[in-house]
């Protein structure tokens, strides 16, 4: 218990430093001696400072901080299209940032890239890359709690079974955190974005692939394979069907071009020329087009068919879609809310990220603070009990 408060304590600096003992106390539920004892302990292992001698608050009162808060960590989001890095110190200010297309998707093609992007954001913050404390990693890939190996990624070739933290992490002597991206985008959306408040939701990932990750309790529920939310299994074809129609962009595509090669009235009417052009379909649509209208409705009836799923299996309130196509179902919104009222008894809260294309990477990046943070306090004070976010 010790242990944990300390930690507890450590954390707070973390996120808010400086800080006095009767403020850190509010902010985490502990007593102030408790927190007088912890900072006593944190003071001697070096993990927190009193501020310069004789500095007080407005109060009077002594501040602490937190030692170290600017040490750097590396965030990562490999994508199929693009790989996107951001530099933070210890306290989650972010430093730099940059990203690459993704040229290469071979397993070494990805370390090329993500080692000449460490670069990269070290030059921009003004570090050097070997003060890097963690980096934490988002892949489209399931990545088994146990083995750490990595499951159904596809679009790169030898990314499948391969021990990406592990071989990372002796390749460049730093510890490394990998996670399925749509994960790591849902704790970013805890930490900060549109569900800081939230415990229970669910993120839908619509795009190239559909994938899902449910918080259930303010912490991500993986499954104890680690595939939870691994929805493209609801689509593959069997001698029956698949279980729900797939929403995916390449899905939406063909769904439209089959809709243009049967013609009738909708495609005489359509100003489109391109109608496998997903976006130029949906852009269409919102301008009021009847084929794109139609494509924007089938897309909404397949995600809320998602919706519904989620909703009957964990009971969320909130859903936070994501991806090319989740991003842009506000011109679906009223088919998607209608059809999901149709499904489901109970209101749902179907929102948009408030972080977009960034989640990922922000996820990414709050796991290396996180993870670097507990390396220094187990390695100043020993283990307490964790488990991860």
């Amino acid at each position: 218990m010790r242990r944990s408060n300390e930690l507890l304590v450590l954390e707070e600096l973390y996120r808010e430093s400086p800080s006095t003992r009767t403020a850190v106390a509010k902010a985490i539920g502990l007593t102030k001696p408790t927190v007088s004892a912890a900072l006593t302990s944190l003071i001697e292992a070096g993990l927190v400072e009193p501020v310069s001698s004789g500095a007080v608050s407005k109060y009077g009162a002594e501040l602490f901080q937190a030692a170290g808060r600017s040490l750097p960590v590396l965030g990562l989001d490999v994508g199929t299209r693009f790989i996107r890095a951001q530099l933070a110190g210890l306290d989650d200010q972010l430093l730099a940032e940059a990203q690459e297309p993704a040229g290469d998707l071979t397993l070494a093609g990805i370390i090329v890239t993500i080692l000449r992007l460490r670069t990269e954001v070290c030059r921009q913050a003004g570090v050097e890359v070997g003060d890097i404390r963690a980096i934490g990693i988002g892949i489209p890939g399931v990545v088994h709690p146990v083995t750490g190996r990595i499951e159904l990624a596809g679009g790169f070739e030898g990314l499948n079974g391969s021990a990406l933290a592990d071989d990372l992490s002796q390749l460049l002597g730093t510890p490394v955190f990998v996670e399925n991206d749509v994960n790591a985008a849902a704790l970013a959306e805890r930490q900060y974005g549109a569900c800081r408040d939230v415990d229970d939701f669910a993120m839908i990932s619509v795009g190239a692939g559909v994938g899902a990750a449910l918080v259930l309790g303010g912490r991500v529920h993986r499954g104890g394979r680690g595939s939870a939310g691994e929805l493209d299994l609801l689509f593959r074809r069997s001698a029956r069907g698949p279980i729900l129609d797939d929403p995916s962009s390449q899905a939406m595509a063909a769904y439209a071009a089959d809709l243009w090669r049967a013609g009738g009235a909708l495609v005489e009417a359509s100003t489109l020329t391109a109608p496998d052009d997903l976006p130029g379909v949906f852009e269409a649509a919102a301008a009021g087009d009847g084929f794109g209208r139609v494509v924007v409705d089938e897309t909404a009836a397949r995600v809320a068919a998602l919706c519904a799923s989620l909703v009957a299996v964990v009971d969320v309130e909130t859903i936070v879609l994501v991806g090319g196509v989740g991003a842009a179902m506000d011109v679906g919104r009223p088919a998607l809310e209608e059809r999901l009222a149709d499904l489901v008894p109970w209101p749902v809260d179907v929102i948009p990220s408030t972080l977009g294309r960034v989640g990922t990477v922000q996820g990414a990046r709050s796991i290396a603070v996180r993870g670097a943070r507990r390396k220094i306090f187990d390695e100043k004070l020993g283990k307490t009990l964790y488990t991860n976010p």
